[in-house]
C-alpha cells in the first residue's frame, strides 16, 4: 500500500533535505549504518534523520548559545564591555548580575535550540525506528529535555500524529519530567550500543552518564512552587536516588581518566582521550562545528590566533586551584610547536609569542592579563583586563575555522564526581567519596585533600570541569546560585533559578505559563 503524505511525512521529508545541505558525513555516519531498523517507513531514511540529529548538537556550541545560561550566570566567567567592544546593549553583562529580562535572545535562542533538537530526534521514533536506532533516537531525545527541564523548568512536546500548524498538546511540568525522562531512557538502556571506537555515539556508558545526573538533580527539580517556580535549597537528596547515581556510574564501562588532562579538549580528543563518554564530533572539512569560538572568545587579537578579546574567567575560579594543578596550566608540545606561544589552562599576566618576546594590545601597552575587570571597562587597560581561559586548545591544522576539537558533554571524571557526591549525600557504596575525589586530584596533579565538605566537592567541580556547561547546574544543586562573587555584589532572587520562557512561545502555546518573577 502506498503511503499516504501526511503533514508528520511532508515534515520528514523537508527535514531529510535540510540535513542533507546541513550535515556532511563523519565517522559517526559510518557507525550508524548497521543500525537502521527493517521494516522502517521506505519514504524516509531513518539513518539521515538520526545522523541529522546527532548533527543538531552542533548548534549547542557557540558562544552564543547553551555556554550563555550554563556559564555566565556563574562564578567561572563573565563577559565585560570593552570600550564599544563586546557592549551588545547589554547582553553579556545581564547574565552575569542576573538581571535578563524576557527579551534576551540569547537565551530565546537555547530555548529554540533545545526544543527543536528534542523534536527532530523524536521524528526518529514517529518514523518507525526500532531496536538500537530507536533507543539512540530516544537518548537524544531525553538528553536535549533534560537541557530544557533544567533551565527553563518545564517541556513541550507533541506526539507524533500532531498537527504541526497547531501547538503542542503536551507538556511536562518540572517536578513530573525526571521520573518520565529516567523512565523513557531506562526503558532503552539495554538496546544501545554496547562499545564503539567514537564518544560522538550514543551508548549505554552514555546513558548510564545522564540517568546519573537524572538522579543526581531529581531532589532540585522536584521542589517545585504551587505556581510552577523552583524552590532554594538546599534540597531532600533521596538516599535511593543517590545510590541509583552509585550503581549507573559503577556500570560505566572502558573508560578511565587521562593522565593528561588536556587530551579531553585537544583537536582529535575523540581518538585521543580515554575519558570522553559523549561528545558532539566535529570533523574538519566534513561537519565541523564551532568549538573555536572556546579559545576565539577570550584570546587577544594579538595573540596567535588572534581572538575576539571578550569572556574572562574570574579569579573566585583562578583562586580554587593551587600551583601544579595541570588543570590550572599545561605546556602543550604540540602548541609550542605551532608558533602560538599558549598554553593551555588560564592565561594570566605577561603574554609572550613563541619566541618568549611579551606581546603587547593594540595601544603597545604590555599584554598583562589581570586578574581584575570591570563589566563596564573604560581607560587604558580595558583591552588587557580579566584572566583568559584555554580549555579546547586551538586547531591550527584548520586555520582555526572548521576545527576537529570535539564538543565534550559527559565524561568520567563528572561521573566520578558525581558519584564522589551521591555518597556524601546519603548514597550507598564500597567506597568513600574522599577516596574518589582524590582520585581526580591526583591524577591532575593536585594534593589530596585530608577531608572532604560539600564546599570542597562543589569547588573539585569547578576545578575539574570550568567552561563545560556545568556549573549552574552545579551552583543550584549546591545551593550557591543566588550568591555573589566577583562584579556580582548582590544577592538573587529565587526567580533566577529558570529562565524565561520567549513571548512568542507562550502567546502560541496555550499550555505554558510564564516561569514566575518574569
Amino acid at each position: 500500500m502506498k503511503t499516504l503524505i501526511t503533514m508528520k511525512n511532508l515534515f520528514s521529508y523537508i527535514l531529510i533535505i535540510t540535513l542533507l545541505f546541513t550535515f556532511g558525513c563523519s565517522d559517526l555516519e559510518e557507525e550508524l549504518n548497521d543500525g537502521i531498523a527493517e521494516g522502517a517507513d521506505s519514504d524516509v531514511d531513518l539513518e539521515q534523520l538520526l545522523n541529522g540529529a546527532y548533527g543538531n548538537l552542533r548548534d549547542l556550541q557557540s558562544q552564543d548559545n547553551l555556554l550563555v545560561v550554563t556559564q555566565h550566570p556563574t562564578d567561572e566567567m563573565a563577559g565585560p564591555t570593552r570600550g564599544r567592544d563586546w557592549d551588545d546593549a547589554g547582553i553579556w553583562r545581564v547574565l552575569h548580575r542576573h538581571s535578563w529580562t524576557t527579551a534576551h535572545a540569547y537565551i530565546n535562542n537555547v530555548w529554540r535550540t533545545t526544543n527543536r533538537n528534542a523534536y527532530n530526534a523524536q521524528q526518529v521514533l514517529c518514523n518507525g525506528a526500532t531496536g538500537s536506532v530507536a533507543a539512540q533516537a530516544t537518548f537524544l531525545r531525553v538528553y536535549n529535555d533534560f537541557l530544557v527541564l533544567d533551565n527553563f523548568g518545564k517541556i513541550p512536546r507533541r506526539a507524533c500524529n500532531e498537527n504541526l500548524l497547531n501547538p503542542p498538546t503536551q507538556l511536562l511540568t518540572r517536578a513530573e519530567a525526571p521520573a518520565v525522562l529516567i523512565a523513557e531512557l531506562e526503558a532503552v538502556l539495554n538496546d544501545l550500543p554496547t562499545a564503539t571506537g567514537s564518544p560522538a555515539l550514543a551508548t549505554q556508558n552514555a546513558a548510564r552518564a545522564l540517568l546519573a545526573k537524572l538522579y543526581l538533580n531529581k531532589a532540585v527539580y522536584e521542589a517545585t512552587d504551587p505556581d510552577g517556580g523552583a524552590q532554594e535549597g538546599p534540597y531532600n537528596f533521596a538516599a535511593a536516588d543517590m545510590t541509583k547515581v552509585v550503581e549507573y556510574v559503577d556500570a560505566i564501562t572502558g573508560r578511565s581518566l587521562d593522565v593528561n588532562y588536556f587530551d579531553n579538549f585537544i583537536p582529535d580528543n575523540g581518538n585521543a582521550s580515554e575519558e570522553l563518554i559523549f561528545v558532539s564530533e566535529n570533523t574538519s572539512g566534513a561537519a565541523a562545528g564551532n568549538a573555536r569560538a572556546y579559545w576565539f572568545m577570550t584570546l587577544h587579537y594579538n595573540q596567535n590566533p588572534s581572538g575576539w578579546n571578550g569572556f574572562v574567567a574570574l579569579s573566585d575560579l583562578y583562586n580554587r586551584f593551587e600551583p601544579g594543578d595541570q588543570r590550572l596550566y599545561t605546556e602543550l608540545p604540540y602548541l609550542a610547536a605551532s608558533g602560538s606561544g599558549l598554553n593551555a589552562g588560564l592565561l594570566v599576566g605577561q603574554q609572550y609569542n613563541a619566541a618568549g618576546q611579551p606581546l603587547k594590545d593594540r595601544a603597545g601597552n604590555p599584554l598583562v592579563f589581570t586578574e581584575d575587570f570591570n563589566l563596564l571597562e573604560t581607560g587604558p587597560n580595558l583591552e588587557v583586563t580579566g584572566i583568559r581561559a584555554i580549555k579546547y586548545p586551538p586547531d591550527f591544522t584548520t586555520e582555526g575555522d572548521a576545527p576537529d576539537n570535539d564538543y565534550v558533554i559527559l565524561r568520567y571524571a563528572d561521573a566520578l564526581l558525581m558519584k564522589a557526591e551521591a555518597i556524601l549525600r546519603g548514597g550507598t557504596s564500597s567506597e568513600t567519596a574522599l577516596d574518589i575525589v582524590n582520585q581526580v586530584r591526583t591524577i591532575r596533579g593536585a594534593t589530596p585533600l585530608a577531608s572532604l565538605s560539600e564546599q570542597d566537592l562543589l569547588d573539585e567541580r569547578s576545578r575539574e570541569l570550568y567552561w563545560e556547561g556545568w556549573r549552574r547546574n552545579d551552583q543550584i544543586r549546591f545551593n550557591s546560585f543566588l550568591g555573589t562573587w566577583q562584579e556580582k555584589p548582590s544577592p538573587s532572587d529565587k526567580t533566577r533559578l529558570l529562565f524565561p520562557i520567549p513571548s512568542e512561545a507562550i502567546s502560541t502555546n496555550p499550555e505554558l505559563e510564564q516561569n514566575p518573577g518574569y
